[in-house]
């Protein structure tokens, strides 16, 4: 009988549960709000610092006309808004428009007697060209001439504020930062070889995929189907490979570094929809020396451009001469 008691109280006899301390488990919630609360202030921060005030800083304007003449509109643009735009000089229209669409000066100014013509590439990004238009059509006033514009490349239709690009930047950029940061975690114990033929291939296809979404599938950016899965595969490379880095050396210190540099810091100083030249000195002195803001440029280059390079040697233009007593 007594065993048979005995019984039923082993049943009821529950296991004691082992409490943390309050203390502990505050100080654990506290971290994790305080790293929050880090990570906003840093991604507002910058992005707003990147982006709520855009001017132009050395903006290359080019002028048909001779070097006397190119450094009286450098004057002139200078007492509007000093340091804004530099001036090219070109000996004739032709070698001048060449150098718009080369993407070596942003807006060409062709001085006429009785009125001014002002070239422009709308492709560059709204912003830009309503900044070079107004301060060209300024200038023209100043000499009491009236200024017809020509965009010898304008935006499509489909894709009228030129976003495109920068969004095929920031859908190749963070599923490439996870991807290599879940092989840095999921895949530490994998030899060198498969881990980093694994980013070779995430890259080659990303490229592709990429590309067929944004050409094949949505049609936001058309006709250039190579140019885009080369840069969309480089970017991806280039980001997945710094996360997969980062994080299989540094742990989780790593992936942290990997986001602070590729998504907070190269993405806000890519330049968005003002580009690069529009934002403050230290994103614009960065912007090109990260995976985010070359990418964006290479894009835009090979769709609106014909897949121009920035070199000067492809075609003359001289600095004016207050330029260069600057």
């Amino acid at each position: 009988m007594a065993a048979f008691d005995a019984q039923p109280a082993r049943r009821r006899r529950r296991v004691p549960t082992v409490r943390r301390p309050i203390g502990r488990t505050t100080r654990i919630v506290a971290k994790a709000v305080l790293g929050g609360l880090v990570l906003v202030f840093a991604f507002t921060a910058l992005y707003v610092s990147a982006f709520h005030a855009p001017r132009p800083k050395g903006f290359d304007i080019g002028v048909v006309g001779a070097p006397q003449q190119a450094a009286q509109i450098q004057s002139a643009l200078d007492k509007e808004s000093r340091g804004a735009f530099d001036v090219r000089c070109y000996e004739t229209e032709p070698r001048a428009r060449a150098a718009l669409l080369d993407t070596h000066v942003h807006g060409v100014l062709v001085p006429g007697s009785q009125r001014d013509r002002v070239l422009l590439a709308q492709a560059f990004g709204v912003t830009p060209t309503e900044t070079v238009a107004r301060a060209l059509q300024g200038v023209a006033a100043a000499r009491h001439v009236s200024a017809s514009v020509q965009d010898l490349r304008p935006l499509p239709p489909n894709d009228r504020r030129g976003l495109s690009s920068l969004f095929t930047v920031v859908g190749t950029l963070i599923p490439s930062l996870v991807f290599g940061g879940l092989l840095s975690v999921f895949g530490r114990a994998l030899p060198a070889r498969v881990r980093w033929s694994a980013v070779v291939a995430y890259s080659l296809l990303a490229g592709l995929v990429v590309a067929f979404a944004v050409d094949v599938v949505v049609g936001a950016l058309g006709g250039h189907f190579a140019g885009i899965a080369l840069a969309a595969g480089l970017l991806a490379l280039a980001v997945s490979s710094a996360a997969h880095g980062l994080g299989h050396l540094g742990g989780p210190i790593g992936v942290v570094v990997a986001i602070l540099v590729l998504l907070l810091l190269g993405l806000s100083s890519s330049g968005g929809a003002v580009t690069y030249e529009f934002e403050p000195g230290f994103y614009g002195a960065v912007s090109q020396l990260l995976p985010p803001g070359v990418a964006l440029t290479a894009l835009r280059n090979v769709e609106y451009f014909d897949w121009a390079a920035a070199d000067p040697r492809r075609v003359g233009g001289r600095r004016s001469a207050a330029r260069a007593a600057r």
